[in-house]
């Protein structure tokens, strides 16, 4: 299919919110592809917030759905059956689902679970706007035990269900286009440097996207919500943009050179060219194999669950392990000389101006903060690697040692 190839052709409508939610329930229907969609992020004041919104027909914003039927017939009259974009709506067909979620997810389900009683109305007084030309407002109570739409008066019920819904659908677009009217529906939006990555059309986005899943119950330890904003996945490109170009080593000049993971290198990076085969392999099966060492460490009770589950530790645990460490004895004397140095109150680094001890650089991905990171992994691999030893009390002898 040529770049230049229109396959965005928008068609649209307004139906009632309630018949949007009854076809997308008759037909099977929906679901919101981690690359093209934020994952469910409202919390319970957001949920208040818009549910005051639709009384108040206040509500703003297009529903932007893909008809996955329609593209892929446009897509065999165009004889593109090959293409990723054919492969993409056939797998999510062969899924169940016939649309495709571009854009307003959390409405959506929200909507959704609204009108199947199976969201919780927070007690108290509402007002609701009964009459869209005049501006009529009238109000109700909601009351303890009495929270569902199914509990909610029939003047106010026949009002919800009547509010009405802008939804554009492409019948026709390719996996670049979802891509762009993702990004462009949501330039607006405080969408964070994640989630726009996630929308990129790349095999790193994929790629960081199957290491997530791979890897969910070691997320599930460093974060509260590991899908919220994206920050798991955000947590394994910080992984893998310093291990790959924050810190670089060069074995033939014997160089080191370091430069800062920012928001840019990430963008650099799901944008630059893939892996080869054996260094993606690598980095998958390292992420996969610290996930079942940290499971190992913390069921022996090697250190406190919160030293071992910190997410900059781990995060150091992979650059070390895809650096020589390589053993779980290994990796145990490294966790306990790691956190001998993060909790050194004494040794500092030169930080541009300033003067940081090994915790404070943890907190920060600038070249200065991984230059002093990098000190302290050095020395962590001479003294694990080539100690010939697994005692621990020895290697911290000769850790607390170093000037």
């Amino acid at each position: 299919m040529q770049s230049n190839q229109s396959f965005r052709i928008p068609l649209k409508e307004r139906i009632s919110l309630y018949d949007y939610a009854y076809m997308l329930q008759k037909f099977g229907a929906f679901n919101a592809p981690r690359q093209f969609q934020r994952p469910i992020a409202w919390k319970s004041e957001d949920r208040k917030k818009f549910f005051q919104s639709l009384l108040l027909n206040r509500v703003e914003g297009t529903y932007v759905l893909v008809d996955v039927k329609s593209c892929i017939g446009r897509l065999v009259d165009a004889g593109e059956c090959d293409s990723e974009t054919y492969k993409f709506f056939k797998k999510f067909l062969n899924e169940g689902y016939k649309y495709v979620i571009l854009d307003g997810n959390n409405r959506m389900c929200f909507i959704k679970s609204l009108f199947e009683d199976e969201y919780t109305i927070p007690e108290g007084k509402y007002e609701y706007i009964t009459d869209e030309v005049n501006g009529t407002i009238s109000s109700f109570t909601v009351r303890k035990g009495k929270q569902k739409f199914s509990d909610l008066p029939e003047r106010v019920r026949d009002v919800l269900e009547e509010r009405q819904a802008a939804i554009s659908l492409y019948t026709q677009i390719t996996l670049e286009g979802m891509s762009e009217v993702f990004q462009n529906v949501n330039s607006g939006v405080p969408l964070n440097g994640q989630e726009l990555r996630n929308a990129y059309s790349t095999l790193w986005a994929e790629y960081v996207r199957n290491i997530a899943d791979e890897t969910s119950s070691l997320l599930a330890k460093l974060f509260k919500d590991h899908r919220y904003r994206l920050c798991g996945e955000e947590w394994i490109a910080n992984c893998l943009d310093m291990t790959i170009q924050g810190i670089t080593i060069n074995p033939i000049l014997n160089e080191v050179s370091f430069s800062g993971v920012t928001q840019s290198t990430k963008n650099k990076l799901y944008k630059s060219d893939f892996l080869a085969v054996d260094d993606k392999n690598f980095y998958f099966d390292k992420f996969v194999e610290m996930m079942d060492f940290i499971s190992r460490m913390l069921s022996e009770e090697i250190l406190e669950e919160k030293i071992l589950t910190r997410a900059s530790a781990v995060q150091n645990l992979f650059w070390l392990m895809c650096n020589g460490i390589d053993t779980y004895d290994q990796v145990v004397s490294a966790v306990e000389l790691h956190n001998a140095a993060y909790t050194d109150k004494n040794r500092t680094f030169v930080c541009g101006e300033d003067e940081k001890t090994f915790k404070e650089c943890c907190n920060g991905m600038s070249a200065e903060n991984l230059t002093a990171r990098y000190e302290i992994f050095k020395e962590i691999l001479d003294k694990v690697t080539n100690t010939g030893t697994n005692n621990f009390s020895s290697l911290n002898q000769q850790f607390n040692a170093v000037p």
